[in-house]
C-alpha cells in the first residue's frame, strides 16, 4: 500500500512508527512544512520513506491518507482524499467547525463505500471493551448516570504550541474522547446535548477557553456529565464513573473500583489504556487489505460523524 502521512509532529511521528512497522505498507510519503527536523530519524530504515516540506504539492494518489496536522488544518487534506476515493485515517477531531463538517458530510455522501475513521483510542482499551459488554448484558441495570473528567495536565503545550494560536476547542481536542467512550459503551449516538466553554485561568499568553463541559441525556439510557480542564496542574488523566441501580464502576486514573452486580461480571482486563496508540490504525489498515470492516473497535464513519456532531452542537468556543 502506498501511503501519505500529512503532519509529522508528536502525533504524526507516533503514527509514522506504526506505518513503518506494518508489512502491508510498501511506501510512505511524509508531508510537513518543517520536515527537516524529522527526516534524519528515518534515513536508516529499510522501508521506502520519502519526506517533503511542500505540503501544497500533496496529491491524493495513494491507497491510504493519514492526517496528523493541527486540528484546524484537517479539512483541506481530508476533502482532497475523499474526493479522490482514498481511505482516510484522521487524528481527532475530524473537523473543528460546522462549515467543514457539512463539506465532509456532502463529500462522503458521494463515496458510500469509502473507509474513514479517527484515532479515538479509548474505545480500544480492554477495560472499556469489557464495560461495553457488561452494559449490554445488563450488569449496570436499567439506566445509568456517568461522570467523566478529562484532565489534560499539559499546560506547556497550550502555551507554546499551535493549540494556543488557533481557535482551539478543548471539547473537540480533548473531551471528545469521553463523549465517544460514552457512545461506544452504550452503543448509542442519539442524545440531547448541551455544551459550555469557560476560561478559568488568567495566565498569559492564552487565547483558549480552558474548560469545557458536555451534558448528554437519553430517556432510555440515562445521563452523562462530562468535563475537561486543560489548565489544572494535575497529571494527564481520565476519571470516569458509571452508576446504575444494579452495578457501578469508578475509574480514577489507573485505579479501578467496581461494585454491585458488576462484581459478578468477570472482566478480562482492568487496563484503561489501549495496547498501543496506533492500535486503531493497525486495525484500520488490516481491514483495508481484507476489503471490509472487521470487529475492531475503531469508529465507523457514521459513529465518528455523530460524535463530532455532538461536540459541535451549540459550539461557541
Amino acid at each position: 500500500m502506498k501511503t501519505a502521512l500529512i503532519g509529522c509532529g508528536k502525533a504524526g511521528q507516533s503514527l509514522l512508527e506504526e506505518l513503518v512497522a506494518n508489512n502491508n505498507i510498501s511506501k510512505i510519503e511524509v508531508f510537513d512544512p518543517d520536515i527537516t527536523k524529522y527526516s534524519d530519524l528515518y534515513k536508516t530504515r529499510d522501508k521506502d520513506v520519502l519526506f517533503s516540506s511542500e505540503t501544497n504539492k500533496f496529491k491524493p494518489e495513494y491507497d491510504l491518507v493519514v492526517i496528523a496536522t493541527p486540528d484546524h488544518l484537517h479539512t483541506a487534506y481530508l476533502l482532497a482524499a475523499i474526493n479522490n476515493g482514498v481511505d482516510c485515517f484522521v487524528e481527532k477531531p475530524l473537523v473543528t467547525n460546522w462549515d467543514d463538517f457539512y463539506a465532509i458530510e456532502v463529500a462522503l455522501s458521494k463515496h458510500p463505500d469509502l473507509r474513514i475513521t479517527s484515532n479515538l483510542i479509548l474505545r480500544a482499551a480492554p477495560l472499556f471493551k469489557d464495560l461495553k459488554l457488561a452494559y449490554a448484558a445488563g450488569f449496570f441495570g436499567d439506566k445509568i448516570s456517568v461522570e467523566g473528567k478529562y484532565l489534560y495536565g499539559r499546560w506547556e503545550k497550550l502555551l507554546n504550541g499551535w493549540r494556543g494560536n488557533s481557535n482551539y476547542s478543548v471539547i473537540l481536542g480533548g473531551l471528545i474522547h469521553l463523549v465517544d467512550l460514552f457512545c461506544f459503551i452504550t452503543n448509542n449516538y442519539e442524545y440531547e446535548s448541551h455544551l459550555e466553554y469557560k476560561r478559568l485561568t488568567k495566565q498569559e499568553p492564552f487565547g483558549v477557553k480552558d474548560f469545557g463541559s458536555v451534558t448528554l441525556s437519553n430517556e432510555k439510557i440515562g445521563i452523562a456529565n462530562l468535563s475537561t480542564n486543560f489548565s489544572t496542574p494535575l497529571e494527564h488523566r481520565r476519571d470516569i464513573s458509571i452508576y446504575g441501580d444494579q452495578g457501578w464502576v469508578e475509574i480514577r486514573g489507573s485505579e479501578v473500583l467496581v461494585g454491585g452486580k458488576l462484581l459478578d461480571y468477570r472482566m478480562n482486563n482492568l487496563s484503561a489504556k489501549a495496547n498501543t496508540k496506533g492500535e486503531l490504525l493497525q486495525a484500520f489498515i488490516g481491514d483495508i487489505v481484507k476489503g471490509g470492516q472487521g470487529t475492531s473497535s475503531y469508529p465507523t464513519r457514521r459513529e465518528m460523524l455523530e460524535v463530532v456532531r455532538i461536540c459541535l452542537s451549540n459550539n461557541t468556543a
